[in-house]
């Protein structure tokens, strides 16, 4: 079954993990462990506002937070 969008939010909110950020020239990506993947959300710097949301559980997505995750605290 699918959720949709607001249960995929509420999801996230209730049961992710926050591991860590990313920032960029223009955005800041928020990087949350879910069941079995991660899930990063891309936010706006000059209005703080998401602007978007992607899944996935390896990659280079994943690589350009290589260094910033304490796997120990997982």
């Amino acid at each position: 079954m699918m959720l949709t969008e607001e249960e995929q939010w509420n999801d996230l909110w209730q049961n992710g993990t926050f591991l860590t950020h990313h920032i960029g020239p223009k955005e800041k990506f928020s990087l949350y462990a879910l069941y079995d993947f991660f899930v990063e959300v891309e936010i706006d710097i000059k209005t703080n506002k998401i602007i978007a949301k992607g899944h996935f559980k390896t990659g280079e997505t994943l690589d350009r937070y290589a260094g910033n995750i304490n796997i120990n605290k997982l």
